[in-house]
C-alpha cells in the first residue's frame, strides 16, 4: 500500500500543475503544455474543478481556482493532511509554479489580444470538508486586463480562446454588481442575476466564453421613485385642504370602518416575506426550516422546479457561508442546519 508521505506527493504533482484542467488556449503548444495529462499521474486525481471569475468594471477578472480530492480512506486523509501541513510551510513553493504557469497563459492571451495583461494578488489555500470528506486547495488572484473595455461595457471571453473545460469541472462567471449582461454564450447551463454556470465537458472555441455586461439603466428606478413622490405629496395635500375645511381626513373614517381583527389579520400578512421576494438561498433556507432543519438535496430541486447544476450551486454557497452542512446518505446529499447537526 502507498504510503501516505508518498500520496502527499502525488496530490501535490496534481495541483501543483492544477489550472491544466482549467484554460487550456487555443494553439498545439499551448494545449501540450496545459493538457489533461497532468491529472493522470495518480489515483489522487481532483474529483471536481471550479474555476469561478468575478469580472470588475476596470476589466480585470477576480479568480478563484479549487480543487476538490476525495478522502475517502484513513490514507488519503492523511495524505491531505501533510499537504496542508507542507503548503502551511511551502506556501512560496505552491504559489510560484502555479504563477509560472497562469504567468504563461496570461502571455498567451496578451498575444491574442494585444492587451498587456498581469497575474497579481495571488495566494493558496486549503481546507476540509469535514460532513463530506473532501480536501480542497484553491488559489485565487487577479488577473488585469482579462476583459475589454468599450466605454462602460465589459467584454470578457477573448482572453480564453479555445478555452476547454474538463469533465467534471466547473467555470462560473459574474459580472460587475449593477451590471446587466447583454451577451452570454454560449448558453450556460445555469443563470442567475449576475452569473453564468458551464459544467464540462465542453469546447468553447476560438472565442471563449462570451460574456458581455454594461451597467444596467437606473431610469425605471428613477421614474417609480418620482410617481410614488408625486402620489405621496398628492394624498398630503388633499388631507391637507380637507382638514382646513373641517372635513374627515379619511384616517378616522378608515378606522371606523376597519372591521374587528383587522389588524390582526394585518400582522398575519407581515409575518413573513413574499416567497417572490427571496433570493434562492433565503428559499432554501425557508424549506430547511419547514422541514425542521434537514431536507435531501433532491428534494430541494424538485421543491422549486431547478436543475441539478443549479442546486448544487446554491446550496455550495450557503455551505460556505455556513448556512448548513450537508453530508452523502447513501447517494444523496442531505441538508442540515448547522444548530440541528450539533444537537
Amino acid at each position: 500500500m502507498t504510503s501516505p508521505a508518498v500520496r502527499a506527493v502525488f496530490v501535490a504533482a496534481v495541483l501543483l500543475g492544477g489550472v491544466a484542467a482549467g484554460p487550456a488556449l487555443a494553439g498545439d503548444d499551448a494545449r501540450a503544455e496545459l493538457g489533461a495529462e497532468t491529472f493522470a499521474q495518480s489515483d489522487l486525481d481532483p474529483d471536481n474543478i471550479v474555476l469561478d471569475l468575478r469580472l470588475e468594471p476596470d476589466g480585470t477578472a477576480v479568480w478563484s481556482v479549487s480543487y476538490r480530492v476525495e478522502l475517502a480512506t484513513d490514507n488519503e486523509t492523511a495524505a491531505f493532511e501533510q499537504l496542508q501541513a507542507d503548503i502551511a510551510d511551502n506556501t512560496t513553493t505552491y504559489t510560484a509554479a502555479f504563477r509560472d504557469r497562469m504567468e504563461r497563459t496570461a502571455r498567451t492571451a496578451e498575444n491574442a489580444t494585444g492587451r498587456s495583461m498581469a497575474i497579481e494578488n495571488l495566494s493558496v489555500s486549503t481546507s476540509v470538508e469535514s460532513l463530506q470528506q473532501y480536501g480542497t486547495v484553491t488559489y485565487r488572484f487577479s488577473w488585469t486586463d482579462f476583459a475589454a473595455i468599450d466605454g462602460e461595457t465589459v467584454r470578457a471571453g477573448d482572453a480564453l480562446g479555445g478555452f476547454f473545460l474538463e469533465e467534471d469541472s466547473r467555470l462560473v462567471i459574474s459580472w460587475p454588481n449593477g451590471y446587466s449582461a447583454d451577451t452570454v454564450s454560449p448558453t450556460p447551463d445555469d443563470r442567475r442575476d449576475r452569473t453564468a454556470v458551464w459544467e464540462g465537458p465542453i469546447e468553447f472555441g476560438p472565442d471563449g466564453p462570451q460574456v458581455v455586461a454594461s451597467p444596467a439603466s437606473s431610469f425605471p428606478t428613477l421614474a417609480v421613485g418620482a410617481v410614488a413622490v408625486l402620489f405621496v405629496m398628492g394624498v398630503a395635500a388633499g388631507l391637507w385642504w380637507r382638514a382646513r375645511d373641517g372635513e374627515p381626513t379619511g384616517d378616522v373614517e378608515a378606522a371606523d370602518a376597519a372591521p374587528e381583527g383587522a389588524s390582526d389579520a394585518g400582522a398575519t400578512a407581515d409575518s413573513g416575506p413574499d416567497e417572490e421576494l427571496l433570493s434562492n438561498e433565503e428559499r432554501v433556507l425557508r424549506l430547511l426550516d419547514d422541514r425542521d432543519g434537514r431536507v435531501k438535496q433532491q428534494e430541494v430541486a424538485a421543491e422549486f422546479d431547478w436543475t441539478d447544476a443549479k442546486t448544487s450551486q446554491v446550496v455550495k454557497t450557503l455551505r460556505e457561508d455556513g448556512r448548513v452542512e450537508v453530508f452523502r446518505l447513501g447517494r444523496e446529499n442531505v441538508l442540515v442546519d448547522p444548530e440541528e447537526s450539533e444537537l
